[in-house]
């Protein structure tokens, strides 16, 4: 069982210095509004998050881009799902890494949607 708050303030912190390093806003959202955003990531928070996403896969778009960190077993999890990804043939990518790295990995990413 994993300590919510905690799992809360490093979700916050991640946020927080993604937006200052990619001068961003970011939502956390619901998978109704996950695509009324100019990128949807999907924030694995913790280990077992792979069950849910088993419960909202359908509804996702490709690329599926998950947003993890190193704590709580995140990218366990992470690494679960894509690999569900991958063997069901649908295009995904896991941002891990510095905050400066998800966050240049981010713009690229933005930039590349831009420029069609």
């Amino acid at each position: 069982m994993h300590d919510s708050g905690f799992i809360d303030m490093q979700t916050n912190n991640l946020i927080k210095s993604l937006k200052k390093l990619t001068n961003n806003d970011y939502e956390l959202v619901t998978i109704e509004s996950l695509y009324d955003a100019d990128l949807a990531l999907i924030l694995v928070e913790s280990g077992g998050s792979e069950h849910y996403f088993l419960e909202v896969k359908d509804q996702l778009k490709e690329p599926i881009y998950l947003l993890t960190f190193g704590n709580n077993n995140s990218l366990a999890a992470s690494l679960e799902i894509l690999t569900y990804i991958q063997n069901n043939k649908m295009q995904g990518e896991i941002l891990h890494g510095s905050d400066r790295y998800i966050a240049d990995r981010i713009n690229e990413i933005l930039k590349r949607k831009d420029n069609g």
